[in-house]
């Protein structure tokens, strides 16, 4: 008998047959359906659609408008800041996200000469700390917040007075639509609820992450970051198969196909002079695994790779000799 493949990408493949298996799976207890109705699609179907819209619509309310070039290196150095001390208090990526949100905008309504080595740190500062407040349960003091390579040192009512400068400057908008919302919908909307699931959507949070420095990151809208990320995680694990799950991922994010491959070219080339391919080569071999119950087929073309890839790093030692 045949073993038929199975894939963590194959959820993405989303067919009228695999809407229906969603339909059907969904507990009773879970979602409440009219049973006097004629239709036989969930409420919930609806519901995930007003949604996107809704995601849409909002998306380029929240997004930054252009920054002036003379700010893109105090940027970079104020996102390496941010990540680093997102990193050092375990902080999710989701907050580090928010915070790049809120330095984004407000450095969009600065202008071309307000760029001082002090004002740009305070402003990492309080951006991490008012998405921090927002996303996280467990937040540091104001001081205690300044660890990692901190050149400035600010008392805790300068950073206050400061986090209301940029309250008023985001017009106290601070539940931005991000790329994570995008994310975060396409997981739910698809049904993916595995550890491995979890686990592909954390790989492309950090991809984002890692690509956020440049000051091309902030030319795109989220949809897009989004869209063009999840290709590319796809196209590293199962690059045979990657223009069936673009083709789907285009139609439920309705985005148009050149935006998304020139951010997409943007992201493959930041990819490639940085370290996000541990996580993808960590992806696979959990994958193989079948982590939660999940079992990959030997014939998966993920799988065969990661053991080559593994078989490698076991023999390199001996034949060194």
């Amino acid at each position: 008998m045949a073993i038929e493949e199975k894939s963590l990408l194959d959820a993405l493949y989303c067919s009228e047959e695999k809407w229906n298996d969603v339909v059907e799976d969904i507990n009773d207890d879970d979602v409440e359906i009219d049973t006097h109705t004629n239709t036989n699609i969930s409420p919930s179907l609806f519901w995930d659609d007003d949604e996107l819209h809704s995601l849409f619509s909002k998306e380029t309310q929240t997004h930054p408008n252009p920054i002036h070039p003379s700010l893109s290196l105090p940027r970079k150095e104020s996102v390496a800041w941010i990540l680093k001390t997102n990193s050092h208090y375990s902080f999710s990526p989701l907050t580090a996200i928010l915070a790049l949100n809120f330095l984004d905008r407000f450095l969009s309504t600065l202008p071309a000469n307000d760029n001082h080595p002090w004002l740009m740190h305070l402003a990492a500062v309080t951006c991490l700390s008012l998405a921090a407040k927002v996303e996280e349960t467990h937040v540091p003091l104001l001081l205690d917040l300044q660890v990692e390579d901190t050149k400035y040192v600010f008392e805790s009512k300068t950073i206050q007075r400061m986090e209301l400068l940029v309250l008023s400057s985001l017009q106290w908008r601070m539940n931005p639509v991000t790329p994570v919302s995008f994310l975060d919908h396409i997981i739910r909307r698809l049904g993916l609820k595995s550890y491995i699931h979890w686990e592909f959507l954390n790989t492309c949070e950090t991809l984002l992450l890692s690509v956020a420095s440049d000051p091309r990151y902030t030319m795109y809208l989220p949809s897009v970051l989004a869209t063009a990320a999840m290709l590319h995680v796809i196209r590293r694990l199962e690059p045979r198969r990657a223009a069936e799950y673009e083709s789907q991922l285009l139609s439920v994010l309705t985005k148009n196909k050149g935006e998304v491959d020139e951010c997409y070219e943007v992201i493959r080339e930041l990819d490639s002079i940085s370290n996000t391919g541990l996580s993808f080569h960590g992806l696979k071999r959990k994958m193989c695994q079948g982590q939660d119950g999940e079992i990959l087929s030997d014939s998966s073309s993920v799988c065969k790779k990661a053991r080559v890839e593994q078989q490698q790093q076991t023999l390199s030692p001996l034949s060194a000799n």
